[in-house]
């Protein structure tokens, strides 16, 4: 996962290096690089959810389920 989240990071700075270099000749290519970089951030976000959210949600809900007795205490106070 990690070994992809920096491929997805390098392709980025990449794609911001090129986006900078097009800069002064055509506004109409940058918005192409703005739209290719928001899918590979939007696209990268989905796997990432999606590959790990057997492992984060079950956490998540174990850690619900410790907090709860101390969340009740706190709010009885």
């Amino acid at each position: 996962m990690i070994r992809l989240f920096l491929v997805i990071a390098f392709i980025i700075i990449i794609i911001l290096i090129l986006r900078n270099r097009k800069k002064n000749s055509n506004l109409k290519q940058n918005d192409i690089y703005k739209k290719i970089i928001l899918i590979i951030i939007i696209g990268a976000l989905l796997f990432f959810l999606a590959t790990s959210g057997k492992f984060i949600l079950p956490q998540i809900l174990n850690l619900l389920k410790v907090a709860l007795p101390f969340l009740t205490k706190f709010i009885g106070i």
